[in-house]
């Protein structure tokens, strides 16, 4: 551990800083004429009577609104015999579809009947329920008593043999987010997130089975307002070019003044919250979701070495698992892999940290001693690990000996970069402590360097810095290949800091003891600024909320 700071307390590499009407339209089909024979003329006053018309036929009765009556041929007026109105010849029409009452669903429309006295077949059954398509949706929507902003959708269908459906849900009705929907779940429970406190939300449900496509109709769904304690996160500007846009995962590891616990929140690209939760008893330093987006892990920094707190909370909040006694001694952060195994570090027994995995089933191993695996001696301080899927191998960051290891997950060091005892001997090096790692490709890393020079770190201490590496493992060389350090003005973070490359290549960078955040684009324009009311930890960003990660 390092000594402290004149100004920060600090603990580790951590410190104490910081239904509406069914469709019941009636649907009848134009009657016949009836006219009778016109009576002869009676009248001097009269016209001379001519030839009563021929009666007109029914019109049509129009679809989906009460079928008008065709009228009745008119007799001829004042003359001779009249003939004899026509009859009506115009066939019934079908009844449409009745539009389904929000909340439920819409009547069936009635049969036409058939044109009186004419040729025209009986209107056929217009079909029910509130879809169009060749089926009928009944849903029923709330909202989470534990997040109000995430909705919670279960409905019957007439359909058969769904082979897939979604809830298209969003602000208006060009909607804009898409919730898969799990064909498995119980009354195909879905639930609706990335919404906005206290705002209503429309939805739809689009089904595919064995008879085709059909889609619902718009049905609405109001969220709750943001918990107490969870001030504004300032963007700057509010709305910028070129930004990735998507969501951030995080949370506080200094809580609210006047709030109750630290929670872990999911921010919008607008800087709102649209999904928090508090675990009882400690900060949420680490915030992951699981590798299929059903749970979210939270875990506490637990620096110095205390309890651990590792919580796995389902995404409406409604199941809250206490994993604490599975990962003893425990810190900083996890990641999870694809078969949602969990890696992490606990405090070892030799004064470094043991690499770790948690399997599925709940079973603990120790994958290797991060002393043995970097080759160094002294005490280790590791904060962060990340897994490589190119190669299924796990990378940490060892802040006291200001390197990066790779291991297999059988415990076999592959590199070591920077410091020194590194393996990875020529290239570029860094000073000055790092924290989190994003990794890129097999060999191709990001950094955040926090270049400290407080409590013996060895960085000048001008600002941090977000960086990327290649390593050539033959060659045994790292070369820089990328690189930002804010400089107007300078952005020094001695503790924590995560970064992560996004999907259309700009980089997030988290101060996160400095409670700013950036995203910058590749030639190192900032194109937005994130301000938090308070000291927040490692980060995830994420396009969607559903299914896999990014990478």
């Amino acid at each position: 551990m390092r000594s402290a700071s004149p100004s920060l307390t600090y603990l580790g590499c951590l410190g104490l800083m910081l239904g509406g009407c069914a469709g019941n339209m009636v649907d009848s089909t134009g009657a016949a004429g009836s006219g009778s024979p016109g009576s002869a003329g009676s009248g001097a006053s009269g016209a001379t009577g001519q030839a009563g018309t021929t009666g007109q036929a029914g019109t049509t009765g129009q679809a989906g609104t009460t079928g008008q009556a065709g009228t009745t041929g008119q007799a001829g007026n004042g003359g001779p015999a009249g003939t004899t109105g026509a009859s009506g010849s115009g066939p019934g029409v079908a009844g449409t579809t009745g539009n389904a009452g929000r909340g439920g669903s819409g009547a069936a429309g009635t049969t036409g009947n058939a044109g009186r006295g004419g040729s025209g077949p009986a209107g056929t059954t217009g079909s029910g329920g509130s879809g169009t398509g060749s089926c009928t949706f009944t849903p029923t929507a709330t909202t989470s008593t534990k997040i109000p902003t995430v909705g919670i959708v279960t409905f019957t269908t007439t359909a058969t043999g769904l082979t897939s459906a979604k809830i298209e849900f969003g602000a208006t009705t060009s909607y804009g987010m898409t919730a898969p929907v799990d064909l498995a779940a119980p009354s195909y429970r879905t639930l609706l997130l990335g919404m906005k406190p206290t705002r209503m939300y429309n939805y739809r449900i689009v089904a595919t089975g064995s008879g085709g496509t059909c889609m619902s109709g718009n049905y609405t769904l109001m969220t709750g307002a943001r918990a107490n304690g969870l001030q504004a996160v300032t963007l700057a500007p509010a709305t910028a070019t070129g930004t990735n846009g998507g969501f951030l995962i995080s949370g506080q590891y200094v809580q609210n003044a006047g709030a109750t616990g630290a929670p872990a929140y999911i921010l919008d690209a607008d800087g709102e919250y649209v999904w928090w939760y508090t675990v009882p008893g400690g900060d949420a330093n680490g915030v992951r979701m699981s590798y299929d987006g059903k749970y979210m892990w939270i875990n506490r920094a637990n620096v110095p070495s205390g309890t651990a707190s590792v919580h796995r909370v389902s995404m409406d909040g409604m199941t809250d698992d206490n994993y604490s006694t599975q990962f003893a001694g425990q810190n900083h952060q996890l990641t999870v892999l694809p078969d949602e195994t969990i890696a992490f570090y606990a405090y070892g027994s030799n004064g470094c940290d043991d690499i770790k995995e948690r399997a599925p089933n709940g079973t603990v191993k120790t994958i290797v001693n991060s002393r043995t695996a970097n080759g160094t001696s002294g005490g280790c301080h590791v904060n962060t690990v990340q897994h490589s899927p190119t190669d299924d191998t796990l990378v940490f960051s060892d802040l006291n000996h200001d390197c990066i290891t790779k291991v297999t997950r059988t415990g076999q060091t592959v590199w070591v970069l920077n410091g020194s005892t590194k393996t990875i001997t020529g290239g570029d090096t860094w000073l000055g402590g790092q924290h989190g790692i994003d990794i890129i490709g097999m060999d191709r890393l990001l950094i955040f360097n926090n270049n400290s020079s407080v409590n013996g770190g060895t960085g000048d201490g001008t600002g941090s810095i977000a960086a990327e590496y290649v390593v050539n493992v033959t060659g045994k060389t790292a070369m820089r290949a990328w690189s930002y350090k804010a400089s107007s003005p300078r952005i020094q973070n001695d503790i924590m800091g995560d970064v992560q490359r996004l999907e259309n290549g700009n980089t997030f960078i988290a101060y996160s003891t400095k409670s700013t955040a950036v995203e910058v684009n590749a030639s190192g324009q900032v194109l937005q600024q994130w301000t938090f009311p308070t000291t927040f930890g490692y980060i995830e960003k994420r396009l969607s909320l559903y299914g896999p990660p990014p990478k």
